[in-house]
C-alpha cells in the first residue's frame, strides 16, 4: 500500500509510530486518567460536565423516555401489530453509559419519577442502571446518600461496563445479567459525553480517494512511564496517510458508509465512530432490536459540516475528547432500518440525537412528539447558550427576574451560585412576599442538589441567604449540612454560632465561637462575638 509520511522533528522522541488511530496509546492514556482520577475528575471540574448534568437536560431526557414508554405500551395494542406486549414481570431498563459522578442520573430520576408515578405507565417496573468502566465510580455511587432512596426501592442499580469491549452487563446489586435471554422488554440507553472519549478511526478523503490516517506520537523528552496520564499534555501528534481497500472493516455496513463518504466528501479528514457503532449493535442484540438510544455530545450531524475538516483537534481537559461523527451514526441507523432524530437547526455546544429501533420504528408518535418538544423546541443546548450570556448580566436583573430564571433552570444549583451576589444585593429592598418566594426557592434548589464536594459550597450559601432573611433555624440546618459535607470550616462554624446567638442559644453560640478560634485563632469576628456572648451570659445569670 502507498504510504505518505510526515516526519517528526529531529529533537523529538518517538513514542508510537504509524499506528491506527483507534489503536493508539492515546486511548490507553485516557483510560489511565479516569482510573486514577475517579470522582476527582468531576469534583475538581477537570472534566466538563455541567451541560450534560443539569436539571434542564435531565427533564428533557425524562420527557423523551416517557414518550417512548407510552409508545411501548400503545404499539402492541394496535390492530395487526406484530410487536409483543410488554412483559409486566420484567423491568424496562434505562442504561446510562459512562455515568461519571452520577449527577445526571440523580436529576433524571427526580424528574422522571415525579411524572412516571402519576401516569398510567407506573404499573410497568423501570430500573435505572448507572455504568462506568472504573470501579472507583461504582463504589462512590453505592455510598452516595442522594442515591440511597432509589436503591432501597429497587429503581436503581449499578454495573461495571466497558463500552469498548464488554459483551454483557451484570448488575452489582441484584446480580442480574443483561443479555438477549434475560431482556424481554425494550431497552433505553443514554450516552452523554461518552462517544467523544471512546476510540474512533481517522481517514483522509481527497481527490476522490480515501486513505487511513495513521498516528505518530512524539515527545520533546524521554518518557519512561508511558502510563502517565500527564503525558497527554506533552505529546506532539503527526499523521501518515495509507491507502485502504474497500473491505477495510469486517462489517459491510461500515464499509458502505466509507464508500458513500468517499463519493460525497472532498478535501477533509473524517472521524469514523466504529466503536460506537459496534456498541450500538451489541445493545440492539441484547434487547431484540427494540431500543431507544439517546446521546448528547459535541459533534456533527450534517454532512456539510464534515467538509473541509483539517486534522482533528484534540481537546485536552485532563483527559481528551474529539468531535463525534453523529452523521455517520445517523446514516448507519437508517441503513439498519432504524429511525434517527436530531435537531433541524445547528447546535451551539451540545448535539443531541436519538435512534429508535424496532419492528416499526417510525410508528413512535409519542417519542417523536416528546423529542420535538423537549429537545428541539425547548433545547438544552439553547438553554446553555442563554445561560452563558445571562451570567455576565445578573447584576442587571431584578429579584423577580432572578427567581423566574431559577425556575426556568429547574432550580439548578450552579445557576443559583452564579446569581448569589445579585440576590444578596436585592435583599434590603425585598418585600416579605418575595422573601417567602426566595425561602421556597432555597428548599427546591437543595432538594434537587447532588453534592460531589465541589469547590463552591452550596449549603453554606443557602444558609447565608436564609440568615440574611432572618430564617435562623433553617439557616442553621443548611450550615450543618455544609459541615457534614465539607468538614469543619471556621467560616461555617462561626455562622452557625451567629444563628445560635440570634436564637438566643448562648451556650451553643459560645461553643461555636470557641471552636472557630481553635481552627483559626486570628478570626477577629469570633473573638469579638465570644466577648459579647460572655458578657450577655453573665448579665443573664445575674438576673436569674
Amino acid at each position: 500500500m502507498e504510504v505518505t509520511e510526515v516526519a517528526a522533528t529531529p529533537q523529538s522522541v518517538v513514542l508510537e509510530d504509524k499506528q491506527r488511530f483507534s489503536q493508539s496509546m492515546l486511548w490507553q492514556l485516557q483510560r489511565h486518567f479516569f482510573e486514577q482520577q475517579g470522582i476527582q475528575a468531576w469534583r475538581q471540574g477537570t472534566v466538563p460536565h455541567y451541560i450534560t448534568s443539569n436539571p434542564h437536560i435531565a427533564n428533557a431526557y425524562a420527557q423523551v423516555v416517557l414518550g417512548f414508554l407510552r409508545d411501548c405500551h400503545a404499539i402492541p395494542k394496535r390492530k395487526n401489530s406484530e410487536i409483543p406486549a410488554l412483559d409486566p414481570s420484567q423491568p424496562i431498563y434505562i442504561l446510562e453509559l459512562g455515568s461519571g459522578s452520577g449527577r445526571f442520573a440523580y436529576h433524571f430520576l427526580k424528574k422522571f419519577h415525579a411524572s412516571y408515578t402519576q401516569s398510567s405507565l407506573s404499573q410497568t417496573p423501570v430500573k435505572y442502571i448507572l455504568t462506568d468502566f472504573t470501579e472507583q465510580n461504582l463504589n462512590y455511587w453505592k455510598a452516595h446518600p442522594s442515591l440511597q432512596p432509589y436503591l432501597e426501592t429497587g429503581l436503581l442499580d449499578f454495573a461495571r461496563f466497558d463500552a469498548e469491549t464488554d459483551q454483557s452487563i451484570t448488575l452489582s446489586q441484584s446480580g442480574d445479567t443483561l443479555s438477549p435471554e434475560s431482556l424481554s422488554n425494550p431497552l433505553i440507553v443514554i450516552a452523554n459525553y461518552v462517544l467523544d472519549t471512546i476510540p474512533q478511526d481517522l481517514f483522509l478523503i481527497e481527490n476522490g480517494q480515501i486513505s487511513e490516517s495513521l498516528v505518530t506520537l512524539t515527545s520533546s523528552q524521554a518518557e519512561p512511564n508511558l502510563n502517565d496520564p500527564e503525558l497527554l499534555t506533552r505529546l506532539e501528534i503527526n499523521y501518515t496517510q495509507q491507502t485502504i481497500n474497500s473491505d477495510f472493516y469486517d462489517h459491510d455496513g461500515f464499509n458502505q458508509l466509507l464508500k458513500d463518504y468517499q463519493q460525497t466528501l472532498t478535501d477533509t479528514y473524517l472521524l469514523f465512530p466504529h466503536v460506537a457503532l459496534r456498541c450500538l449493535n451489541q445493545l440492539r442484540q441484547w434487547c431484540g432490536d427494540r431500543l431507544l438510544f439517546l446521546s448528547g455530545d459535541k459533534g456533527y450531524s450534517r454532512e456539510e459540516d464534515l467538509l473541509f475538516r483539517s486534522e482533528p483537534g484534540i481537546t485536552l481537559h485532563g483527559s481528551f475528547s474529539l468531535m463525534v461523527n453523529y452523521h455517520a451514526i445517523g446514516q448507519y441507523v437508517q441503513q439498519q432500518g432504524g429511525v434517527y432524530l436530531t435537531t433541524p437547526h445547528r447546535h451551539t455546544s451540545l448535539n443531541i440525537c436519538a435512534a429508535i429501533f424496532g419492528a416499526h420504528p417510525q410508528n413512535h408518535p409519542e417519542t417523536h412528539l416528546a423529542f420535538t418538544q423537549a429537545i428541539v423546541q425547548n433545547s438544552p443546548d439553547d438553554f446553555f447558550a442563554l445561560k452563558k450570556v445571562i451570567e455576565s448580566h445578573y447584576d442587571t436583573l431584578s429579584a423577580e427576574q432572578i427567581l423566574s430564571y431559577l425556575r426556568l433552570s429547574g432550580w439548578d444549583a450552579a445557576t443559583f451560585l452564579d446569581c448569589f451576589p445579585a440576590i444578596m444585593e436585592h435583599l434590603e429592598q425585598l418585600p416579605s412576599s418575595l422573601q417567602e418566594e426566595l425561602f421556597w426557592a432555597v428548599q427546591n434548589i437543595w432538594e434537587l442538589y447532588y453534592p460531589i464536594e465541589e469547590q463552591r459550597d452550596l449549603a453554606f450559601y443557602l444558609g447565608m441567604l436564609l440568615y440574611s432573611m432572618e430564617y435562623f433555624p433553617e439557616a442553621l440546618e443548611y450550615l450543618q449540612q455544609s459541615r457534614r459535607i465539607y468538614g469543619d470550616d471556621p467560616n461555617t462554624i462561626y455562622n452557625m454560632g451567629m444563628c445560635h446567638y440570634r436564637l438566643r442559644q448562648l451556650d451553643q453560640a459560645m461553643a461555636c465561637m470557641t471552636q472557630t478560634l481553635k481552627l483559626k485563632p486570628e478570626f477577629e469576628p469570633a473573638k469579638a462575638m465570644r466577648i459579647k456572648i460572655k458578657s450577655e451570659s453573665h448579665r443573664l445569670h445575674k438576673l436569674a
